[in-house]
């Protein structure tokens, strides 16, 4: 990609407001790559931490007016709504600024009602693991990955730009898609699976755990892997994207009755037919 905005790194502070997986992962990237990192979190030993190994310069009382200001906010997505007033100030300073969540619509409002639609730009990395926290953030977490731009009215192309650049030089490719859509695809590809991992260790808990833990196969540690997520944030994407997880989670109720009933029914042969599409589309899902 050819750059325009981050080529002259000495002009240009980054501000990360979360330093967790996320936040954590995209200033070590940006640290690495010759930028100048500014951190804000909650946790004061992370911050001295990623200060004394260079991963930034400090906190927001480093921050340089004669130098262009770009921010990414990598909070769970409650915490960036409760907290985005806090912000404001750093946001009207900024020339560019870009969140990392994977819930839209109530964020957009906020944007919307505090007039900051041309400079922010709505972001989504498909990256992450179910280890949180800035211990197990990786410079290289968004490489080779793609990162959603969910557009919407009022926003520049010069900024649209910014968000390109930026998440080129973090690694990633981008792809855009319309913010409503964006809600609906993701609570169907990741928010429900989350939602039957978390369901299935639930039920786990209820039997013996001791009787069953040793006969633990691959199949349902693949599974349940991400149940091992970070609850605070889950629970956040799970009421915010309600109207549409709801629904989901509803269709994975009818599509788990339509094979108990064939069980309870002893209908071999049609569960057996049903079993065969569902196979057939995963393997279609892998090409």
């Amino acid at each position: 990609m050819k750059k325009t905005f981050l080529k002259n790194k000495k002009n240009i502070q980054f501000l990360i407001i979360g330093l967790g997986l996320i936040g954590g992962s995209a200033a070590k990237r940006l640290s690495k790559k010759g930028f100048e990192v500014l951190a804000i979190d909650k946790n004061k030993s992370h911050l001295n931490y990623a200060k004394k190994s260079k991963i930034i310069v400090g906190s927001s009382e480093k921050i340089d007016n004669a130098k262009k200001l770009f921010v990414i906010v990598a909070l769970p997505p409650k915490t960036l709504l409760s907290k985005f007033d806090k912000y404001l100030d750093f946001f009207h300073k900024a020339d560019f600024i870009t969140d990392c969540t994977s819930v839209k619509g109530s964020l957009l409002n906020k944007i919307r009602k505090n007039k900051l639609e041309s400079k922010f730009i709505l972001s989504h990395p498909i990256a992450g693991s179910e280890k949180s926290g800035f211990l197990n953030s990786d410079e290289d977490l968004f490489r080779d990955k793609i990162s959603i731009i969910s557009m919407h009215k009022a926003q520049s192309i010069p900024t649209l730009q910014k968000c390109k650049e930026l998440w080129f030089e973090l690694g990633s490719k981008t792809h855009n898609l319309d913010l409503k859509l964006h809600d609906k695809i993701f609570s169907l590809t990741s928010h429900l699976p989350h939602v039957v991992a978390f369901s299935l260790i639930s039920l786990f808990a209820k039997r013996k755990t001791s009787e069953y833990k040793k006969f633990i196969g691959g199949g349902l540690k693949d599974f349940t892997r991400i149940a091992e997520s970070d609850p605070t944030m889950w629970e956040n994407i799970f009421s915010l994207n309600k109207n549409n997880l709801l629904k989901d989670i509803s269709e994975i109720e009818k599509e788990i009755n339509k094979i108990k009933t064939y069980i309870l029914q002893d209908k071999g042969s049609k569960l057996q037919e049903h079993l065969k599409k569902i196979k057939k589309t995963k393997e279609s899902l892998n090409r």
